[in-house]
């Protein structure tokens, strides 16, 4: 029977851990949406930008970034040659590197997951 209370904690962990990603992602995609909304033209990059939460093994193993081509090119500019022969110099914008600079979700996110993470391993150990 005590085994059977320990899966229980252990999944009920594990969606814990989840949510906390999911909680994350949501912040991260907010604070991503206002940061691509100050550029000009970003009507298809809000609708493509998102956040959300890779599981693997009932933990959390990453929160995935997506956005349209155009946001990666802006954050980390270009120059050179267009396709069409035009030469082009667009400046970096870095809105990544801002939001993660002006965000505390991954504090927040690792310091949840750090005492999720201790609970499951102290409920492993039997005295």
């Amino acid at each position: 029977m005590a085994g059977d209370t320990s899966i229980f904690t252990e999944h009920f962990l594990e969606d814990l851990e989840k949510k906390a990603g999911q909680k994350a992602a949501r912040t991260i995609r907010r604070n991503l949406r206002t940061q691509l909304a100050s550029l000009k033209d970003t009507g298809l990059m809000l609708k493509l930008t998102g956040a959300g939460v890779k599981m693997r093994y009932g933990q959390l193993e990453a929160i995935v970034v997506r956005s349209s081509k155009a946001a990666f090119i802006q954050h980390y500019g270009f120059e050179g040659i267009k396709k069409n022969g035009v030469s082009l110099k667009l400046p970096a914008q870095e809105h990544f590197t801002k939001l993660f600079d002006h965000t505390n979700a991954l504090e927040k996110l690792a310091d949840e997951i750090g005492e999720l993470r201790l609970t499951k391993i102290t409920n492993k150990i039997h005295f």
